[in-house]
């Protein structure tokens, strides 16, 4: 039965134990019974039947056998009333995790569904008829559906597989993957392989295999249930047997975990609110819980720590330019681009010189008529064709734009921007004591650079996403690990960490993570603070229902106590007193 179903199932209990209650203060004992006999008849069965499945007992059995004991005894009242607060407490739970509930089929949104594939001609086909040995086309903006060899020469955005930031030229002969976006004129492409076993597609089903193994991890309380199923039953049968009913049936009653799972449901619930507020999206109580284990945070560089796209710092100008005068010429040739790296450097800095004429040569740059002269701008190969020659790179290992304004040469040098946030966000948890550690596919040079800048010793680069997912599973042999990235390349090591958290708003990322930080890696201290706080609330709610628990079953065993107030306070009281510490927990955190 899936969270839905599972919602359904306790709101009709609960639903039908509130009318059977209401019934008996009507004067309708008779039907009340009924009504505590069908709620038990339910519960018997589901509980059973979850028991026979995962072979061990579950909450659920207990509170059939609780229901039983009740229903054979004719103790009506406090029974319903259990069933209430246990249906409450099931369906709160329930529903925190429909939030939770992880869209896989998001994740397949970003695969290609359709080709163009040459037949004798050109022909849009049903991705999954791509054939190794198949020449397919793609335009400009598409996604490379599969694996293949470049027929053609072309420029992509390859950061959704490798995260590297800036557009990367390949020739004829060059090997693309799937997930590869092409920037420039169309390309042909020769299938190497087929659909399923192309790079993007193995990252998402490799990612949904990891996240299906991570749902079956179970929550506190569940985890509790064997034991004290075992231990109520343990005491409640010698008793019934020694003493009779009337002294054994507070053990029931004070020992239903109702009020451990009302604790549990308010806990998560109160908490996943509290970051909502704040812009982060988490998925449920599990998702808390494991991120309160985690002491290793491997972050991504590209678009996590940094801003994404590179931005001007220096000009390299040709002889006879100064250096100013030459950002105002190349702003305003930069201005006639849609290209994201045109795009800041016309942001960065002012346009002064009047454009003729412009001409851009897709996914290779920028060809202008200024009152300044004729500029070209663009990449290495773009300036090479016109120069002759392969002009110098200055930039060390920085994103290097070229450009000539009359033939003579110059450089643009341009780095990603480290933002405050991030900055703030990762000295924050350094300070919270966890180990940080950074993992790109970007080239070693920039995440050395980047590692150095916020303090962070260890780092990785060159990374593919297949690397990044066996350092978390490394790594998970130490401590808990959480992962946090923004892009395709992270999902595999996201799906395989104790916590992936995504950054930004990319639906498949977004569907595969723990928890969303919307508004950004700033948010990252705030969701690792409140784990803990969530987990030091659940041991103190339940360590302080316990000990009520404990009190009215000695009292209730005793004789010291009628069982109406063993079922008010063994249940209702401990629920009350143990939700209200929980909360308090979180409140001050």
């Amino acid at each position: 039965m899936g969270e839905e179903g599972e919602a359904r199932f306790y709101a009709v209990l609960g639903v039908a134990s509130l009318l059977g209650l209401i019934i008996g203060l009507f004067g309708y004992e008779s039907y009340s019974y009924y009504a505590l006999f069908a709620v038990t008849a339910l519960l018997v069965v589901r509980g059973v039947w979850e028991s026979l499945e995962s072979r061990k007992p579950t909450v659920d059995l207990l509170m059939a056998i609780v229901g039983v004991i009740l229903v054979y005894h004719r103790i009506v009242t406090e029974g319903l009333i259990i069933y209430i607060l246990y249906s409450i407490a099931e369906t709160m739970e329930s529903l925190v995790e429909r939030l939770a509930l992880r869209r896989l089929e998001e994740a397949q949104r970003l695969i290609p569904r359709k080709a163009m594939v040459y037949r004798g001609e050109w022909k849009e086909e049903p991705v999954e008829n791509v054939k190794p040995g198949d020449i397919i086309l793609v335009r400009r903006g598409e996604v490379v559906p599969v694996d293949g060899i470049l027929l053609d020469s072309g420029v992509f955005n390859t950061s959704m597989i490798t995260g590297e930031s800036a557009p990367v030229e390949a020739g004829e002969g060059d090997r693309v993957e799937s997930g590869y976006i092409n920037l420039g004129d169309p390309v042909r492409i020769k299938a190497v392989k087929s659909p399923g076993e192309s790079t993007l597609q193995l990252i998402v089903a490799k990612a949904i295999q990891l996240l299906e193994e991570k749902s079956r991890v179970e929550k506190l309380v569940d985890r509790l249930a064997p034991t004290m199923i075992v231990a109520v039953l343990g005491v409640f049968i010698p008793t019934y047997m020694l003493l009779g009913p009337e002294r054994s049936i507070p053990i029931l009653l004070a020992g239903c975990p109702s009020a451990f799972i009302v604790i549990s449901a308010a806990s998560t619930s109160y908490s996943v609110a509290k970051l909502a507020r704040t812009g982060v999206i988490v998925r449920g109580g599990r998702a808390l819980e494991s991120a309160s284990r985690c002491c290793t945070i491997v972050i991504d560089k590209t678009g996590t720590l940094t801003l994404g796209v590179p931005v001007p710092y220096k000009v390299i100008a040709p002889p006879g330019f100064d250096a100013e005068s030459v950002k105002g010429i190349l702003a305003s040739v930069a201005a006639a681009s849609l290209h994201p790296i045109s795009r800041a450097i016309s942001q960065a800095w002012k346009a002064t010189a009047n454009v003729v004429w412009a001409k851009e040569h897709p996914g290779k740059g920028m060809e202008a008529e200024t009152d300044a002269g004729r500029v070209l701008l663009g990449s290495k190969r773009f300036i090479a064709e016109h120069l002759g020659t392969d002009p110098p790179d200055p930039c060390n290992g920085d994103v290097t734009v070229y450009f000539t304004i009359d033939g003579a040469p110059g450089a643009v040098c341009m780095r990603e921007e480290v933002g405050e946030d991030a900055v703030r966000a990762v000295e924050k948890l350094k300070s919270m004591g966890y180990r940080i550690i950074v993992a790109s596919g970007d080239r070693r040079e920039r995440v050395e650079r980047l590692a150095k800048l916020l303090g962070i010793e260890e780092f990785y680069a060159e990374m593919k996403p297949e690397d990044k997912r066996r350092l978390i599973e490394k790594l998970k042999g130490e401590c808990g690990v959480s992962m946090i990235g923004d892009g395709i390349n992270d999902l595999e090591a996201m799906a395989a960490s104790d916590f992936g958290v995504a950054v930004g708003n990319i639906d498949a990322v977004n569907s595969v993570a723990d928890a969303v930080l919307v508004k950004g890696i700033g948010q990252a201290p705030l969701t690792y603070s409140t784990s803990k706080a969530y987990m030091g609330s659940l041991i103190q709610g339940f360590t302080a229902a316990a000990l009520v628990k404990a009190l009215v079953i000695g009292l209730g065993v005793a004789g010291a106590i009628p069982l109406w107030v063993a079922a008010l306070l063994g249940d209702d009281g401990s629920t009350l007193l143990g939700s209200g510490v929980a909360l308090y927990r979180i409140a001050r955190s």
